[in-house]
């Protein structure tokens, strides 16, 4: 059964959620419980790519995101009015090549899929990891591996047979012992963003 909204499309309009708010929501929660930011990201949605954010961008979803991750990592990005909360500004550029410097990544001050999966994986607590366990760093795990490669996993906090085979997928990659367990050498790996 369809259901029709007979009212004026401006006011259907006013009532969808923006992209924003449609990505804010479905991350903040999960950057929020697993590292203690409280701060929008769309990072647990399904399907969704990690933004290149390159120097001078202003956009508030991909800047917010990066801010949010370098906070997390312990740095302290510009805050303070909407525009400078959304522009990569220099301070910003300059966290991140320290970030990028400090994890052997190219200092090039754009973010792309190595640094992202960096700094995600560096806020991990690092425990083993297998089929089967339901912790944050399971959660972390499933955002780094996004972040890296796409693997479009669901961030749910669950070791299932989709995050083993990305991890596979990944031990492969970087020229690990491939047993889709998460050791100590795969998160060392994941969180130089290799």
């Amino acid at each position: 059964m369809t259901i029709h909204d007979n009212r004026p499309h401006s006011e259907q309009k006013r009532d969808r959620p923006s992209r924003r708010t449609l990505l804010a929501g479905a991350g903040a929660t999960a950057v929020a419980a697993v590292t203690g930011v409280a701060a929008a990201s769309s990072a647990s949605a399904d399907g969704f790519h990690y933004p290149k954010v390159r120097p001078g961008l202003v956009h508030y979803d991909d800047v917010l995101l990066l801010k949010s991750w370098l906070q997390a990592n312990k740095y302290k990005p510009t805050t303070g009015s909407r525009f400078k909360v959304a522009y990569y500004d220099p301070q910003t550029q300059q966290l991140v090549k320290h970030f990028q410097a400090r994890c052997r990544l190219k200092t090039d001050m754009i973010v792309g899929p190595k640094t992202w999966c960096a700094l995600i994986a560096r806020t991990a607590g690092r425990q083993k990891l297998r089929r089967g366990m339901s912790t944050n760093d399971v959660q972390l795990l499933q955002l780094a591996l996004n972040a890296r490669f796409d693997s479009g996993l669901k961030a749910d906090v669950k070791f299932g047979a989709a995050t083993e085979r990305e991890v596979r997928r990944y031990q492969r990659m970087v020229g690990l012992k491939v047993d889709g367990v998460v050791g100590t050498r795969t998160w060392e790996r994941l969180a130089d963003g290799r």
